[in-house]
C-alpha cells in the first residue's frame, strides 16, 4: 500500500489544534455536498437544465443565452451568478466577523434562505423567483467549512473532487504517496449523487415543499455545531485559566487576550 500523507496544520497552529478527521466536521461536510446535489436536482427539474449551487452550468447558460439571442436564458444565468457571489461574500463576511461561532452562522443563514424558498414557492411565485433564496445558501455554504486533509468539504462542486480522486489512484498505480483523504473525496461524490436523487424523488412527491427537507437538515446542523463550538469554548476557556503566563508577563494576567486567542476549536 502506497505511503499517505496527511494535511498539514496552518502556519503556527503546530500544538494547538485538533485532530483532523473530527466526525461532526466530516458529517457535516457530507451532509451539506448532499443538500447541494439535492438542490441542484430541483434546480435542473424546474429551470430546465439550470442548477442553483454550480455556477459552472448558470455560465454556459449565459453563454448560450447570449449566443442564440434567448435573452430570458441568459439574463437567468447572469442573476444566479450575482446572487451566488454575494453568498459567498457574504459567508466571507460572517466567518471573518463571528470567528469561532462562523459554521453555526453560516448554517443559521442556510437554513432562513432555504425556508423563505420554501415560503415563496408556497405563495405562488416563479420558479426562476424561488431558486434565487436557493442559490444564495449555496454561496454560503461554500464558505461553511475549511478543508480536512486536502479536501474541500461542503463545496457545492465535485468535479475538482473527482480530479483529485482519479490523481491519487493514479499515484497508487505508480506507487506514490496518496494523499489520506482519498475516501473522503469517494464520499462526497456519492453523498452529492445520493443527494441529487433525493432531491429529484421528494420534488416529484412533494413540489417545491420538498426544499423543505434540507432547510431542517441544515438547520439541525447548525444547531448541532453551535452546540459543539459553545463545549468547545468552555473547554477553552477551562485551559487558559490553568495554564501559566507567558514570558514577560505579570502573574494573574491571561496568557492570550480575547482577541488573540487562537482559533482552535471547534474543528481548526
Amino acid at each position: 500500500m502506497p505511503a499517505r500523507t496527511t494535511g498539514g496544520a496552518a502556519p503556527g497552529a503546530a500544538g494547538r489544534t485538533p485532530p483532523v478527521g473530527r466526525p461532526l466536521q466530516v458529517a457535516t461536510g457530507l451532509l451539506l455536498t448532499a443538500v447541494a446535489g439535492f438542490v441542484d436536482a430541483i434546480g435542473i427539474i424546474a429551470l430546465g437544465g439550470l442548477f442553483a449551487s454550480f455556477m459552472s452550468g448558470a455560465s454556459v447558460s449565459l453563454g448560450i443565452g447570449a449566443g442564440g439571442g434567448q435573452w430570458g436564458v441568459a439574463y437567468q444565468g447572469a442573476l444566479m451568478i450575482v446572487v451566488f457571489l454575494g453568498g459567498v461574500a457574504l459567508g466571507t463576511v460572517v466567518a471573518g466577523v463571528a470567528g469561532a461561532w462562523g459554521l453555526p452562522v453560516a448554517l443559521a443563514l442556510d437554513a432562513v434562505l432555504l425556508t423563505g424558498a420554501v415560503l415563496l414557492a408556497d405563495r405562488g411565485w416563479a420558479a426562476a423567483t424561488v431558486i434565487l433564496p436557493v442559490v444564495a445558501a449555496m454561496g454560503i455554504q461554500n464558505t461553511a467549512l475549511r478543508p480536512l486533509e486536502g479536501v474541500r468539504l461542503g463545496a457545492t462542486f465535485i468535479t475538482g473532487t473527482l480530479v483529485s480522486l482519479g490523481q491519487s489512484l493514479g499515484n497508487a498505480v505508480l506507487g506514490r504517496p496518496v494523499p489520506a483523504g482519498w475516501p473522503l473525496q469517494a464520499l462526497l461524490w456519492g453523498a452529492l449523487t445520493a443527494g441529487a436523487g433525493a432531491g429529484a424523488a421528494l420534488h416529484h412527491a412533494l413540489g417545491y415543499t420538498a426544499l423543505g427537507v434540507p432547510a431542517v437538515l441544515v438547520a439541525a446542523l447548525a444547531l448541532v455545531n453551535m452546540a459543539a463550538a459553545i463545549g468547545g469554548a468552555r473547554a477553552w476557556n477551562a485551559g487558559e485559566r490553568g495554564r501559566p503566563p507567558p514570558e514577560g508577563r505579570g502573574a494573574g494576567r491571561p496568557a492570550y487576550p480575547p482577541s488573540a486567542r487562537p482559533f482552535a476549536w471547534p474543528y481548526y
